[in-house]
């Protein structure tokens, strides 16, 4: 286990020297409406992926799961897909309670996604208090350049965010603009229901075809059994 201050990476055997070329990076954290930790479980269900490593911190909440009888500490976990595209993919129960912490956190995690071959990063997650709510759900996208925001919006048929942003989605994007790194954040606006999965399942949609995944999205009952399904196998490996 290696130490970086208060945060603690624990890779996989012969995975610490291990690089993607041209890799999109993407997050699937807990947040609002659980969009991304859904959107993120499903997509990593339907590639073929490996662990990279293992990330543990003094920052995350001071709680543990219980699931099946099986004590589950707080943990975010890096995988790596190569086909159909390079993709590292994060994903993970918990993340930083703190401001300190956020910013220790995503400082880490861009330059161990750098590390490992990530020249584009794309972080979701939700919106909530919107009146009207589509059924489709809008997402709106904001980036620390507006080169790169004019290249990713129109990819996911997505508008243009103004506003406050709270957590990993805007932090790593900005973190990521401070290292020369293709950035876009997405916010996906949420019902009253939590989780949404129909904001998942947008989420999914977008982060599928930002990273050359172009994974088929089911439909949301699909997307309700195979995501809860896969995280409890990701959350318990």
């Amino acid at each position: 286990m290696k130490g970086v201050r208060d945060i603690f990476v624990r890779y996989e055997p012969n995975m610490e020297d291990y690089r993607l070329e041209s890799a999109s990076f993407i997050e699937g954290l807990p947040g609002i409406g659980l969009v991304a930790k859904i959107a993120v479980a499903y997509l990593l269900s339907k590639v073929k992926h490996s662990k990279i490593c293992r990330i543990h911190s003094l920052h995350f909440p001071n709680l543990v799961y219980v699931s099946d009888n099986k004590l589950l500490s707080t943990f975010t976990d890096v995988y790596a897909v190569e086909e159909p595209a390079p993709v590292l993919v994060m994903y993970g129960n918990a993340q930083p309670s703190s401001s300190y912490g956020q910013y220790v956190f995503c400082n880490t995690v861009m330059d161990l996604a750098i590390r490992h071959g990530a020249t584009r990063v794309f972080t979701v997650g939700g919106l909530g208090g919107k009146d009207k709510i589509t059924l489709r759900r809008e997402i709106y996208c904001s980036s620390s350049k507006r080169d790169y925001l004019e290249k990713y919006v129109k990819i996911v048929d997505g508008q243009v965010y103004s506003g406050q942003i709270v957590g990993a989605v805007g932090l790593l994007s900005t973190i990521a603009g401070m290292k020369s790194v293709e950035n876009m954040g997405m916010l996906v606006e949420i019902s009253d229901s939590v989780p949404d999965y129909y904001a998942a399942k947008r989420a999914a949609e977008a982060l599928s075809v930002l990273t050359g995944l172009n994974v088929p999205i089911g439909d949301v009952e699909d997307l309700i059994k195979t995501s809860a399904r896969y995280g409890i196998m990701l959350e318990s490996s």
